[in-house]
């Protein structure tokens, strides 16, 4: 058998030779005249531009020195191809002579009807096809020992008198160059998917299509397909992710697509991801014309769960009950009391200081005083307007020998010879004031409450010593004469008037809500160990309420993973969106706050955080130095490029980041890929993506149920 034939026979399993492949739709574009570790200089001939369909901006190339048909017995120097990015035009020898002979052709024909020189004779019009192509050199494609394909992101070396032929990649091969992991990182991120407890490694998710400039017209040959942009869902698990872009040039569609495809993903790995998006405009739990009529939460409907501030039919409150959800509650109370600026008195600062921590019930004495804590802050929040459900009671403990100190008090002198003993007079306060019995205490409306503890605050003013179930023994304690204060709006001190249930109502009411739930955070929490996406409309309601809720929910999430991770069990996979993030994570942001913690420190938690802005340079540079994955599409000025350029290769798309502000045009660059792709990401598309929800679900699911009430 001849060397030839091997060759032939060999060329047709070789995976370089595969790139090179004209039969694939790789074309001749020119050849190197000079390179160095880090550029190359293309010289190439308008002939075979005009052959491969042109070479546009930004585009790949693919330099090799080896006939692609006698790879195999090629030296082994020759056994690799750099893979090339075109970054613009560079200067040739012969450029001066040929201007120069281009002025005279135009000065000698002004009226020419052939500015393209087809006319012109042969000789000459040959010698002016010549330019040159400035290149970057993004690596090198080479087989390792396995004769598996592999890539470096370098260049090993370079020859003076080596140069290489040079080749624009075929729909076949490019689809290679944007979509190749190498073996090791491949491995690697199929061992860290099942670290992650995911059962089998997620497949690849086409997020969009190789696009290299706004016109577009000339990225591949004619009849050669788009090729599609694919990306390892590991890329996003316990990672960080940007996504930058002027309004209205794709942001909330990448972040659509992304949930979409994290939300299969799970299925396919048979591992539940849950995802919580923070939405600020409301695009992703309602539906809209530029989807179709469909939101994310119509496509995933039984297995995504809304919040908005307010009742409506589908969500659920995202606000707190007070009433129920006690430390939650005081501490908004407590929070935005201390931020309003305004000076606080005494008795509000002891009722902000306030712990409704439940104590064990078998230390009766703490625990009757917390009942008792319980109870008046209880009646404080009915008194100031804080809305409770009908038929609601308050539950406290009043002990025998405190009802009976209240007895000459409330009862009057010519009644009270009818009660002859200790039993008899506690009946007497108990009927006078309307309270009923329940269990050891008593349960009574908030109406009864507040009378009942307004008349204990007087009686106990008007003893000296105050009110002592026995000798030494005080019923109420400091905190309890506060908040007495609080409730009738006087001093526990001076009994002069203070700030009290007004300021109570106006630091928090918005943030309550009767049929809200009892613990938020848990409750949130509990659905995205589930595998569920949650939605937290945040369109409705101020932004201090918004931007509260949100960093609340954060706080929860990010605490309890944290709490997880550091006593060794093990913390569910979560995904949280996040838009305007200059807000949360902004350059003068404390690094010791939530949202920083969360973009810092939640990648060891299983927490992925995906951030999205119109400013760059607004995001702490300390987050974008640790994230991973980029998404970048129209940026409008060069404060914002310069930002952006420090980071990765993202300095070579500068001028197109601000002159294309065509929608989805982005430019990604992620975790398991070694440069930035150029993409146009695909259209959300409800109908599809439904249709895909549809059959992943089908194959079976050992972690899913539908929801049994679809919100």
């Amino acid at each position: 058998m001849t060397n030839g034939m091997l060759d032939r026979i060999a060329a047709g399993t070789n995976p370089l030779t595969a790139l090179l492949d004209e039969k694939t739709g790789s074309s001749l574009v020119g050849h190197t005249i000079h390179t160095s570790y880090d550029t190359a200089i293309v010289m190439t001939n308008d002939r075979w531009r005009e052959g491969a369909g042109g070479i546009p901006m930004n585009s790949y190339l693919l330099a090799c020195s080896a006939d692609p048909e006698k790879m195999v017995s090629a030296n082994v120097i020759d056994k690799r191809i750099l893979l090339l990015r075109v970054v613009g035009r560079a200067e040739l020898a012969t450029d001066r002579d040929m201007v120069r002979a281009i002025m005279e052709h135009f000065q000698d024909n002004p009226a020419t009807k052939d500015p393209a020189f087809r006319m012109d004779e042969p000789v000459s019009f040959s010698m002016l096809q010549w330019s040159g192509v400035e290149c970057k050199v993004l690596g090198t494609f080479y087989q390792d020992a396995a004769s598996a394909l592999n890539f470096g992101a370098d260049a090993e070396d370079f020859f003076a008198a080596r140069h290489m032929t040079v080749r624009k990649p075929g729909a076949a091969a490019l689809s290679i160059i944007v979509n190749f992991v190498d073996p090791i990182r491949k491995a690697k991120a199929e061992k860290d998917a099942i670290a992650l407890g995911m059962k089998r490694a997620p497949a690849a998710f086409e997020i969009g299509t190789v696009r290299f400039t706004s016109s577009n017209q000339l990225a591949l040959g004619a009849g050669q397909p788009p090729v599609a942009v694919k990306i390892f869902p590991g890329d996003f698990l316990a990672r960080r992710t940007a996504v930058f872009g002027m309004t209205r040039t794709g942001k909330s569609n990448t972040t659509k697509t992304m949930v979409s495809a994290v939300a299969l993903s799970a299925f396919e790995s048979d591992s539940p991801v849950g995802q919580i998006i923070l939405d600020i405009n409301g695009e992703y739990s309602n539906a809209n014309n530029q989807d179709g009529g469909s939101s994310i939460a119509d496509v995933f409907a039984d297995n995504t769960v809304r919040y908005r501030i307010g009742a409506k039919t589908g969500f659920r409150d995202i606000r707190v009950n007070f009433f129920q959800n006690l430390s939650v509650g005081h501490q908004f109370i407590a929070d935005n009391l201390n931020a309003d600026g305004a000076q606080l008195n005494d008795d509000l600062k002891t009722f902000s200081a306030c712990d409704f921590q439940e104590p064990d019930r078998s230390n009766q004495s703490a625990y009757g005083r917390w009942m008792r804590r319980v109870a008046l802050y209880r009646t404080i929040l009915a008194e100031a307007g804080f809305e409770y459900p009908d038929g609601y009671h308050i539950e406290f403990d009043a002990g025998k020998d405190a009802l009976d100190k209240l007895f000459t008090h409330v009862i009057g002198d010519e009644e009270r010879a009818a009660y002859t003993n200790a039993d008899a007079r506690v009946g007497a306060v108990i009927q006078h004031f309307g309270l009923t019995a329940h269990g050891s205490g008593f349960r009574v409306t908030p109406k009864v409450s507040a009378r009942f503890w307004s008349k204990v605050r007087e009686i106990e003013r008007s003893i000296e010593g105050g009110i002592q179930r026995k000798k030494d023994d005080k019923w109420l304690n400091t905190e309890d004469l506060a908040m007495l204060a609080v409730l009738v709006g006087r001093s526990s001190k001076t009994d002069g008037a203070i700030r009290a249930l007004n300021a109570l109502k106006s630091a928090a009411g918005e943030f309550h809500s009767p049929y809200g739930s009892s613990d938020i955070s848990s409750e949130i929490y509990e659905l995205l160990a589930q595998g569920r996406i949650v939605i937290v409309d945040l369109s409705v309601g101020k932004p201090s309420i918004r931007e509260t809720m949100a960093e609340r929910i954060a706080s929860g999430i990010f605490n309890t993973s944290s709490a997880k991770f550091t006593s060794g069990i093990s913390a569910p996979r979560i995904v949280l969106y996040v838009e305007e993030a200059h807000n949360l994570i902004g350059k003068k942001a404390d690094l010791n706050t939530t949202w920083p913690r969360i973009a810092k420190e939640g990648a060891k938690y299983g927490m992925s955080l995906v951030y999205a802005t119109q400013e760059p340079s607004s995001i702490h540079p300390n987050i974008l130095s640790n994230t991973e994955n980029f998404f970048v599409t129209h940026l409008n000025n060069d404060d914002e490029i310069k930002t952006l350029s420090k980071y990765y290769d993202f300095e070579d798309f500068a001028p197109s980041l601000k002159r294309c502000q065509d929608v989805g045009f982005a430019r990604i660059k992620t975790l398991s890929s070694n440069f930035t792709t150029p993409t146009q990401i695909m259209l959300f598309d409800p109908t599809i993506v439904g249709d895909r929800y549809a059959r992943v679900k089908t194959a079976g699911s050992s972690w899913f149920s539908p929801l049994r009430e679809v919100a």
